[in-house]
């Protein structure tokens, strides 16, 4: 039973294109059609009409095309049964970018364990580009990012916080005695930052431009990573834009300071991105009930409202 191919021709019969079927199911053009060419050898006949206005499906593509569609959800409602049964003892792979895999998730991994200690649970840290085309590989089953995702259509996607990178300094910097400081006087500061290609400097950079600053910053250092640039603060070597989320355990024991920048706010979302699939895997949709909970459990920890 070739359910890949039946896929592609559901999909060309419902988008009306193969060029659009293969874009959605991330495959090339002539790899869908040689999928069509297997249904067709399959079951002797054409499945379209192809013409210089497109294609029109065939008597026989009538036929077939409510088979093929009852074959792909009675397909799909039997991994889901499987998975169910397995679900002790199968696993569950999480994607995510570097602050959100370091700081965020552990915690809640931690509570799924407990709950599923015979699950195993792995995560894969990587940027936003290489944790949507490990999901479109299915080599992840969710994935959480930073930022705007590209090709929203081909994912569900579920706004699940709301961060800001807030300015960071020791707790024996001259900004600790100031109420407020002003964008003037942090770019009089040596600056620390994330590489080049970070998500983290990308939104960084964008809101100095927006505030019509970046020609004015000069970087004092670049560190590969948070954790980097948080013990290159607390060691007096500068000073940096770190998300709120990654910071709240050093502020709370008083080894990094947050300083409020007047007029001036980085702002973020944070996106839980999974495939367009009819029916959830039962750790997936377990998970998603964790990290919502956690959505809104989060908007007043610390004192600070996290909007959801």
């Amino acid at each position: 039973m070739h359910i890949e191919s039946h896929e592609v021709f559901c999909a060309v019969v419902e988008h009306g294109s193969l060029s659009r079927a293969a874009h959605l199911l991330h495959m090339t053009q002539s790899t869908a059609s040689r999928h069509l060419q297997v249904l067709e050898e399959e079951y002797g006949g054409l499945l379209f009409e192809r013409s210089a206005s497109g294609l029109t499906l065939t008597s026989l593509g009538h036929a077939l095309y409510p088979f093929s569609r009852d074959m792909l959800s009675c397909h799909m409602r039997a991994k889901e049964e499987i998975f169910r049964l397995r679900s002790q003892g199968g696993g569950l792979c999480v994607g995510a970018t570097l602050s959100i895999g370091e700081y965020v998730l552990p915690e809640l991994l931690g509570e799924l364990k407990k709950q599923y200690p015979l699950t195993e649970i792995r995560m894969r840290i990587a940027n936003t580009a290489e944790v949507l085309r490990l999901l479109i590989h299915h080599s992840i089953d969710i994935g959480i990012v930073e930022g705007q995702v590209k090709s929203a259509s081909d994912f569900q996607i579920t706004e699940w916080m709301e961060d800001d990178l807030v300015l960071v300094c020791p707790p024996f910097h001259p900004f600790v005695h100031q109420s407020e400081v002003t964008l003037q006087e942090v770019l009089q500061e040596p600056l620390l930052c994330r590489e080049e290609g970070s998500g983290t400097r990308q939104i960084t950079e964008q809101a100095l431009d927006k505030a019509g600053v970046l020609d004015r910053v000069s970087f004092m250092m670049e560190l590969g990573s948070t954790q980097a640039i948080k013990s290159a603060i607390t060691a007096g070597l500068g000073i940096a834009f770190l998300s709120r989320l990654v910071i709240r355990e050093d502020c709370l024991n008083g080894t990094l300071v947050e300083i409020p920048v007047s007029e001036f706010r980085i702002h973020r979302k944070l996106y839980i991105v999974q495939r367009q699939e009819r029916y959830a895997r039962y750790m997936v949709a377990h998970f998603l009930s964790l990290l919502l909970k956690e959505s809104s459990s989060s908007k007043h920890r610390d004192g600070r409202e996290l909007k959801t």
